[in-house]
């Protein structure tokens, strides 16, 4: 199932001929493998004996980017890409996608846990984190019988899932400054209660609760249920190490901490993600979300993308850069916006409903989430793109919204 925020809710103009639009896709692979300065000639090389006697022209020292497309900004992908270790991982490891990553699995389950804290048993894996959320959904779920307490304006994985199996789901008000009410969920657990949920940071408003209310609502609600701590755009935030929950697992309460390798490393495409929990419900989880097995282009990436310790850190000040022009730029509007994202993404009032904004947007060629979160009908969410996206981004905002 794709996720719901690459769907489009309009397409983008025909512009391009096919032959056109297979030579873009072609730059685009090239540039995104490093190896755009080659050229179609020496694409061609390895095919014919014409090709082997031309020279390639000298890689530039950055590419220059491809903006034939649309400005994609509605789907918090990476717009920096993965690490380079990741992708070197990826080709040397290409063959050996015959076969299943069993044992590939568990040696990232060892060297994830070594960096957690944790035993390798309280590990499991997925392709990507919505599996994750999706299972954890279902259990919870328990045949229709289930509660789930969570917030308005959230991610929808374990909700939607939750409400899919007929169960009941509590959605709570945000508070003033559009944050997670944590009082207001913990005033709402009860005895029917079967798993509470929160996204920190959230997605889609971008900001943060308190990490000292954070543990202290974890610690009682986990006393009734399982609470699930979505941490997908933790390694986005000024504060990691200040933030991070994997200590309520280490410390046995029944908490589990959902991240993926979709956001900061950059592999969106290629689905990998993981939970932390106590070795019983890592167990039960694992069993489904492994299903016939996780992708092994996506496990040797992660092993790189850890291994990379410089990675993250430089990865860290490029999004909060993006986030902060975001930011910016709807300020500069007059618009009211959630505050201090901490995320890939602002969230802020655009003033008219979030389709009919997004179609005006496309028609600036930029691409944003053309659907909306009930209660915030005409509040959008933007991502952090590159450089010339944003400067798109900024034109076509000052258009759509003082025209």
């Amino acid at each position: 199932m794709r996720h719901p925020d690459t769907i489009p809710e309009t397409n983008p103009p025909a512009t391009a001929t096919p032959i056109e639009k297979i030579e873009t896709s072609r730059r685009s692979l090239l540039r995104g493998l490093g190896l755009a300065s080659v050229g179609a000639a020496a694409l061609a090389a390895g095919c014919s004996k014409v090709g082997t006697e031309a020279s390639a022209a000298p890689a530039p020292a950055t590419p220059a980017p491809d903006t034939s497309g649309p400005a994609i900004l509605g789907a918090n992908e990476s717009p920096f890409g993965p690490s380079k270790k990741a992708v070197e991982a990826m080709i040397a490891k290409a063959a050996l996608t015959a076969r299943y990553a069993d044992g590939e699995g568990e040696e990232l389950k060892k060297q994830i846990a070594t960096i957690e804290g944790v035993s390798p048993d309280q590990i499991f894996l997925s392709n990507g984190s919505g599996p994750i959320l999706a299972a954890f959904g279902e259990m919870v779920a328990a045949k229709g019988k289930g509660q789930l307490v969570t917030s308005i304006a959230t991610y929808e994985g374990v909700p939607r899932t939750v409400a899919g199996y007929g169960a009941e789901v509590i959605m709570t008000p945000l508070t003033a400054d559009l944050s997670v009410d944590l009082d207001a969920m913990a005033a709402k657990i009860s005895k029917k209660t079967t798993a509470t949920y929160i996204c920190n940071p959230n997605n889609p408003t971008g900001n943060m609760v308190d990490p000292v209310k954070l543990k202290a609502f974890a610690i009682e609600a986990s006393k009734t249920a399982p609470c699930f701590i979505d941490e997908a755009y933790l390694h986005l935030c000024d504060d990691y190490d200040g933030n991070v929950m994997t200590s309520l697992v280490r410390e046995g309460h029944n908490v589990i901490v959902c991240r993926t390798f979709s956001k900061i490393y950059g592999m969106a495409g290629q689905r990998l993600g993981y939970g932390i929990a106590s070795a019983e419900l890592a167990g039960k989880l694992g069993q489904v979300t492994r299903g016939g097995g996780v992708n092994h282009a996506g496990i040797v990436a992660a092993m790189a993308s850890l291994a990379d310790t410089d990675f993250v850190p430089t990865m860290r000040p490029k999004f909060k850069a993006g986030r902060e022009r975001l930011f910016a730029m709807a300020k500069a509007l007059n618009r009211p916006i959630a505050a201090n994202p901490q995320a890939s993404f602002v969230f802020f009032d655009v003033g008219m409903p979030n389709k009919v904004f997004a179609e005006k947007m496309m028609a600036e060629g930029v691409r944003v989430v053309g659907r909306s979160w009930k209660g915030y009908d005409n509040w959008t969410r933007i991502c952090v793109g590159e450089d010339w996206e944003l400067d798109r981004c900024e034109a076509a905002l000052k258009k759509v919204l003082t025209a």
